[in-house]
């Protein structure tokens, strides 16, 4: 694997990207390729997280778990890293078994070096997330957004390499929406990726408070996704009412399930009451 200095590598050709990365055993084909690269033990010390996914956090349970695995039988394979500046490298495959390594305190891991650029990278980490059983819905949008903003991926694409639909992609992405704060909190299993994806659907203004309402009072994601439905259309029906206000310069006023009309003079009042019965 060698990066690619011609542009995007979709510009080459979309028929062998796709198949090199979009079919069920990709991992397992990466994995043969990089264990024919060049393998050394590399300090821990010199290894850095990825750059595009490091907001990406794992319960510490699963870090220990990891660690545990780790003291009992070992590397079973090489974490995949890539040279940076200054003789540093950044971890693109393994981030657990890496944060785990340095939980144990360990000095250093085997780790298979491959000279790949950005896109690539984001690639491999799409076809990891995506073939992980637990899959983590915060990386994959934070992956699939940089390779839209990076190299021009469509919706489309990135739904074909991730073996999702275009609407299933579009709602993944919504997630960076979200406060990081609250990205954090899905990482870290506190959110549900279908709370997560209601809360997202709300005005910016909205996001904080209902998110820590619904952790609050534990809702299911049916109760969230009702909630969230109940909000937006509130801010529907408020905005109409600004818009209204704006357009006639009449002051709209709201007591539980009534309305009140304010109008400045009976003629304008005439004049709404005509245009309403039009």
């Amino acid at each position: 694997m060698k990066p690619s200095d011609k542009g995007p590598i979709l510009q080459g050709s979309l028929s062998s990207l796709i198949e090199k990365f979009s079919h069920q055993d990709v991992i397992a084909e990466m994995e043969k390729e990089y264990q024919s690269a060049p393998t050394k033990l590399l300090s821990v010390s010199l290894i850095d997280d990825n750059a595009f996914v490091d907001e990406v956090v794992f319960p510490e349970d699963v870090v220990a778990s990891f660690g545990s695995s780790l003291q009992k039988k070992g590397f079973y394979n090489p974490v995949a890293v890539r040279k940076k500046e200054n003789g540093r490298y950044e971890i693109i495959l393994g981030r657990k078994r890496f944060f785990a390594a340095k939980a144990m305190g360990m000095l250093a891991l085997p780790a298979a070096i491959l000279e790949v650029g950005d896109e690539e990278t984001l690639l491999m980490l799409l076809a990891d997330t995506r073939d992980q059983r637990e899959s983590n819905v915060v990386e994959m949008a934070l992956v699939c957004d940089a390779l839209s903003r990076k190299f021009s991926y469509t919706q489309q694409m990135l739904a074909d390499l991730s073996h999702q639909s275009r609407s299933q992609i579009t709602n993944i992405l919504r997630i960076l929406k979200l406060p990081k704060w609250l990205r954090k909190d899905i990482c870290l299993g506190k959110l549900s990726y279908g709370q997560a994806r209601a809360i997202a659907s709300l005005p910016a203004k909205e996001i904080e408070a209902m998110a820590r309402e619904v952790e609050k009072h534990h809702y299911s994601v049916r109760e969230t996704e009702a909630l969230c439905s109940k909000k937006q259309k509130q801010a529907t029906h408020y905005a109409v009412i600004e818009r209204w206000e704006k357009e006639n310069g009449t002051r709209v006023e709201l007591k539980k399930e009534s309305i009140i009309l304010h109008f400045a003079s009976q003629e304008e009042r005439d004049a709404f009451l005509q245009k309403a019965s039009e």
